[in-house]
């Protein structure tokens, strides 16, 4: 999807009543219709999951149907619309794929979602205490994001404001490589990324940023670091006037004026930042962890790029994951046995070690941290980043009253107008505050609260 592209607010407002309205999941459907997905699964015995067919192959499932012949799956690619459509007829799929960091208050405070605590306390195979810490994101208690009862389980992660660079671009702009213990500041990485960026022939050859985008993810990971946060206590309403939210918003505009990067404004034809920086057209790339396994597809690749701690806008040290991508089983789901066993196989058995050998992310469990690549010198240093990294873990809380999509682009609409000068940064977040909470209201009101 193009962000660039202006949206109107009511269609803004429509759409978030709709997500808030059903859920905030991520993912969903499209190789079957809304009424036979369901009844499909529990006539046949079989498990419905709506996932990526990139991560649950072929492979996976035959895996799966060696040792659970009496238990084949109906594999559904990811579409949230059709999602959507399938909770209000009232016949999800059996498990579904989602961003726990984003979606799980909104699936649990729905009732959408099975509370996994009962199974994970008698399982012989996966023990709560086993869980990587991430796990907490798929937690909550009804209030409050990362504790009470687990509501999914990870698949693999990474902490999502980190980031990879180019050594020979730093070095050759004469700038000193980041290290594990002293991550860079914002301001440094705008200030960086000027000497990085290389023009010729009236367009630009090498961007010295990453691509950015004043998500609501983004900015509540940059305040974050100054020890402040976007939503309130109930998680009813944000305020991007604060001095801290300010900071975040006004270091988006500039980055879009200095034009040393993909933005909103001259968008990543690629839709990600692993083709340019693959093809040294930007210097750095948004990624966590995890980007350790496209670098893997590219020897050259592999002796250049590296691994940096996430970027601090103040001085307290926050590196959230702001996807944790896992899987929830549906309250609904007259398979949950099924579903709970082969969700524990797929985030903690067989899968997850392939997985975690890959590099293409963290596992779910303690236990497979050791299978993690290390053969490779960018590989090692990643490693060693990344367990530095770990401690500075934290859990970002998101509204369950608005699907963080609908409220990025609430921000989206006005950001242009920003970067343009028709409206003063003050302005931005004024408007930006008052739209984005009128979404909160009418998720409220749909989930029948008062504001």
């Amino acid at each position: 999807m193009n962000v660039q592209k202006h949206v109107s607010r009511r269609n803004v407002l429509r759409g978030a009543a709709l997500l808030a309205g059903f859920a905030a999941t991520g993912s969903a459907v499209t190789a079957c219709s809304a009424s036979s997905a369901g009844s499909t699964a529990s006539k046949s015995g079989g498990l419905t999951i709506m996932s990526k067919a990139g991560e649950i192959t072929k492979g996976v499932i035959d895996a799966w149907l060696a040792e659970h012949p009496d238990v084949p799956i109906t594999l559904i690619e990811d579409d949230p619309t059709r999602l959507n459509a399938m909770l209000a007829a009232g016949t999800p799929p059996d498990l579904v794929r989602g961003l726990g960091a984003t979606s799980t208050a909104n699936i649990a405070s729905r009732g959408l979602a099975l509370d996994l605590d009962p199974y994970l306390a008698k399982s012989s195979v996966l023990k709560e205490s086993e869980l990587a810490k991430i796990n907490d994101v798929w937690r909550w208690d009804g209030t409050r994001q990362g504790e009470g009862a687990h509501f999914g389980l990870v698949k693999d992660w990474s902490q999502d404001a980190m980031f990879w660079y180019n050594v020979n671009a730093f070095k050759e702009a004469g700038i000193p490589l980041p290290t594990a213990d002293k991550p860079l500041r914002y301001d440094q990485l705008l200030e960086y990324s000027a000497p990085m960026t290389k023009r010729g022939g009236g367009k630009v050859e090498q961007y010295g940023l990453f691509t950015t985008a004043p998500t609501i993810e983004a900015i509540s990971a940059m305040v974050a670091t100054t020890s402040g946060r976007v939503f309130n206590d109930d998680l009813s309403k944000v305020d991007f006037t604060s001095p801290e939210a300010m900071r975040a918003l006004q270091w988006f505009i500039d980055v879009a004026k200095a034009k040393t990067g993909y933005t909103l404004l001259d968008p990543n034809p690629d839709g990600w930042d692993w083709p340019p920086f693959d093809a040294k057209r930007i210097a750095m790339a948004a990624a966590g962890y995890w980007f350790g396994g496209a670098v893997a597809q590219n020897p050259k690749t592999a002796e250049f790029a590296r691994l940096a701690p996430a970027p601090m806008l103040g001085s307290k040290r926050v590196s959230p994951a702001t996807s944790a991508t896992g899987h929830w089983i549906s309250a609904k789901s007259n398979m949950k046995d099924e579903a709970y066993a082969f969700l524990e196989w797929y985030s903690a058995g067989a899968p997850a070690k392939t997985r975690a050998q890959s590099g293409w992310g963290l596992p779910a469990v303690t236990s497979l941290a050791t299978e993690l690549p290390q053969s490779q010198p960018y590989q090692s240093e990643a490693l060693a980043v990344q367990k530095n990294e770990e401690q500075y873990l934290q859990v970002i809380s998101f509204s369950p009253y608005a699907q963080t999509t609908a409220v990025s682009a609430a921000i989206a609409n006005l950001f242009p107008r920003a970067v343009d000068g028709s409206l003063s940064a003050g302005q931005f977040a004024d408007q930006t505050t008052t739209a984005v909470n009128d979404l909160l209201k009418q998720g409220m009101e749909l989930a029948g609260k008062k504001g």
